[in-house]
């Protein structure tokens, strides 16, 4: 019978003015039973372990136990300990309205306006919740085709030989030898410029879009959005609490005279110039070369989402952006999960020189450094030429 693992701390009321131990204890364990505290097949411990967590004699506890099993509450056997039943009698769980505590009257703590915002997730349910995948789903590449077998392989190897050092601790900025192959994959294959410690791995897109709005936003600071545009990205800066500048979107892309009329002094502009989410349209050199001009004199970030340029049925994607001006603001950034598998959740972000310190910060704050053991095994992945075949296939 499978029953679920020991050793549990269960929070206790005191007891009520001159109860005894014994009626304190049974009202307790019973009540947690009843309102699935202990669920069903949870293993209690020993009673002497019991007796000097609660700080009760052991025959008490013994006591309330033979009680208990007597009732069927519990079940007990010799050498296998003592468990929760699983099948109580209906009228036991009847009597969870009897051994509802009394309500009591609580003031209810309010979200501020950020988290308010981010109640509002424009992602659905996981997989599992969803019943499997709908037909033109975004941002969910086919994984049928993924070489499970072989990253199986992979991470095994990795696993044997990982070091104490990989296992302990790790960069803020991800697994040099990954970002080794990612700036030099996004130099051959994008035209990104930029040094090993400017790329920083991270847990995709989103986190990305966090943490620049974390650094770079002040409340009411406006921020250019593709308008249609990606929805992840608006939350995430409406929640940092900036003023969104929707620019209209042509077959060209984002219409950067437009932006210009509306907002010259805002402080971030979003844009997918490679692939337009969601219209799937370029933006073409002149407009790119307008953006980076701008960004230059007002000072002004640039978010380049490339989103799905490595899928393409022919020819290849404009240079990056942050190619074009390397030293400027642009901030380039890339999903691994939407090239891969999605529960990968690892992207990269490309950062200008100036920006690197601060996100490195800031991410420490956040969630300390990324995954080590997955990010050496994604290194492999690509250095050892596969992510290469399985992008051509």
């Amino acid at each position: 019978m499978a029953r679920t693992p020991h050793q549990i701390e269960l929070p206790m009321r005191p007891p009520k003015g001159a109860e005894t131990l014994f009626a304190w204890l049974y009202r307790e364990l019973r009540s947690a039973i009843l309102t699935g505290r202990l669920k069903p097949g949870t293993m209690l411990p020993p009673t002497r372990t019991l007796a000097g967590q609660w700080k009760i004699a052991r025959g008490t506890v013994v006591r309330v136990f033979e009680q208990l099993i007597a009732e069927s509450y519990l079940e007990s056997q010799v050498g296998a300990g003592t468990w929760v039943n699983h099948k109580l009698p209906d009228e036991y769980f009847n009597a969870k309205e009897n051994e509802a505590a009394p309500k009591e009257t609580v003031v209810k703590g309010k979200l501020s306006k950020r988290g308010g915002e981010m109640s509002f997730s424009p992602f659905l349910s996981p997989m599992e919740v969803r019943g499997g995948l709908r037909a033109f789903a975004s941002n969910q590449p086919s994984v049928s085709h993924f070489p499970a077998e072989l990253w199986s392989r992979l991470g095994a190897r990795r696993m044997r030989l990982a070091s104490r050092q990989m296992l302990m601790a790790g960069d803020v900025l991800g697994y040099r030898p990954l970002r080794e192959a990612i700036a030099a994959h996004l130099g051959s294959t994008r035209g990104v410029v930029c040094d090993v410690d400017q790329v920083m791995v991270v847990s995709g897109t989103q986190q990305a879009l966090d943490l620049v709005a974390r650094i770079t936003l002040d409340p009411g600071d406006a921020v250019w959005m593709e308008d249609p545009g990606y929805p992840g990205a608006s939350r995430i800066f409406r929640a940092a609490g900036a003023k969104l500048v929707p620019i209209p979107v042509d077959s060209n892309g984002m219409k950067v005279a437009e932006g210009l009329k509306r907002a010259p002094g805002a402080k971030l502009a979003y844009v997918t110039p490679a692939n337009q989410f969601p219209l799937c349209v370029t933006l073409p050199l002149e407009r790119r070369l307008k953006l980076l001009e701008w960004s230059r004199m007002a000072g002004a970030w640039i978010f380049e989402d490339d989103y799905d340029t490595e899928f393409r049925f022919d020819g290849r994607p404009l240079t990056a952006m942050q190619g074009l001006a390397p030293e400027g603001n642009v901030i380039f950034c890339g999903s691994f999960s939407k090239m891969l598998f999605p529960s990968l959740r690892m992207g990269y972000v490309v950062l200008p020189p100036h920006l690197v310190e601060p996100m490195r910060a800031a991410r420490s704050l956040t969630d300390r450094f990324g995954p080590m053991v997955e990010q050496a095994v994604l290194c492999d992945f690509i250095t050892e030429g596969h992510f290469g075949r399985y992008l051509r296939r």
